[in-house]
């Protein structure tokens, strides 16, 4: 693998040919043909369909010197396809020194809450939560990101990838009740910790498990404090993002003329807080819509985006390319030869 620069993609190596010798034996011997052309004059040389050309060599038929430029283009472009030619190919120019960043999104029941709002009209918590990390990933450039969303039991809903797109419309597909009612931290923690130490990369790479829930840990095996702990072994470092208002908070009802009931979702703030110090992260609480996104924002600001990496290349074989080319001349002569100037008898 050869490694470059950007700007060494743009020196004389970034084209070469494989076979020098056959491609200066080809061009000699285009040069010896075009001097024998030359030499028995244009009356005695004839383009097919477009006629002989007339006059002396100050005057020659356009249509005759076209099809003939284009000929001689094909043939040195088959020379050039006989020598092998070669050329640089970035092969990661989207990738940098990222972060490996999985985001963890709760799912339970109790993201169905109506006290979120979002242009204008008034929404549930997983919608304002998933615009607003939609947001986030897509300004996340360079990073390879992964999301689990979880409620009774967690799941990877898409693994790490510098493929945002995916990542969105694995987002999309996140929905309320998938994974049951109940909201288990422990088991979200630890399943984003492992997704990210098994994703390989360097043992100083940047592992960040960002935790979007509105709950309190109330199912599963794991608890958030030894799950926190683990995380810390493994090098990720969470940031606990805790939504919601506090109180009785309205919901809705299956049914279009169901009645609003009302309930309380109690926010487990000294869990959240405990799980972020003990892996270096940072604690936030978002009250209303607008909190959330300056959440996202601060987060944004403390992994901050990372520094390109100058993109490695490889070389790759161009003869498919040059001998496509020395098609597209000829099938450009015949056109001109037979059709748009053909002279009519």
């Amino acid at each position: 693998m050869w490694r470059t620069s950007a700007l060494s993609a743009l020196s004389a190596r970034a084209l070469t040919v494989e076979a020098p010798l056959v491609l200066w034996l080809g061009l000699a011997a285009l040069v010896g043909f075009a001097l024998l052309v030359a030499l028995r004059g244009p009356r005695r040389v004839r383009v097919p369909s477009t006629g002989a050309a007339r006059g002396p060599l100050g005057a020659l038929d356009l249509p005759w010197v076209a099809s003939l430029a284009l000929r001689f283009g094909a043939l040195a472009l088959v020379a050039v396809t006989a020598a092998r030619p070669v050329g640089l190919v970035a092969e990661n120019p989207a990738s940098g020194s990222g972060v490996d960043l999985v985001i963890a999104l709760d799912a339970s029941g109790s993201m169905l809450a109506l006290d979120a709002e979002l242009d204008g009209r008034q929404v549930t918590r997983l919608d304002l939560a998933k615009r607003v990390v939609a947001d986030f990933v897509r300004a996340r450039s360079g990073d390879r990101i992964g999301l689990v969303a979880f409620g009774e039991h967690a799941f990877t809903q898409c693994p790490l990838t510098v493929d945002h797109r995916l990542v969105l419309e694995s987002l999309e597909r996140v929905d309320v009740g998938v994974v049951g009612d109940a909201t288990a931290l422990g088991e979200a923690i630890g399943l984003g910790a492992r997704r990210l130490r098994s994703a390989g990369g360097p043992d100083d790479a940047r592992r960040i498990l960002v935790l979007v829930t509105d709950g309190r840990h109330n199912s599963g095996k794991l608890a958030p404090k030894t799950a926190a702990d683990l995380a810390r072994l493994g090098g990720v470092r969470i940031h606990a993002v805790g939504i919601g208002t506090d109180g009785l908070v309205p919901f809705a009802q299956p049914g279009a003329e169901a009645p609003m009931r009302f309930e309380r979702v109690d926010l487990d703030r000294e869990t959240l807080q405990l799980v972020a110090d003990a892996t270096g992260g940072r604690f936030f609480q978002a009250r209303r819509p607008e909190d959330l996104r300056a959440v996202t924002d601060a987060i944004d600001r403390l992994e901050a985006r990372p520094r390109a990496l100058d993109p490695r290349f490889r070389h790759a074989s161009l003869a498919p390319l040059t001998l496509a080319l020395a098609l597209a001349l000829l099938l450009t002569e015949a056109a001109l030869a037979h059709g748009l100037v053909r002279r009519l008898p």
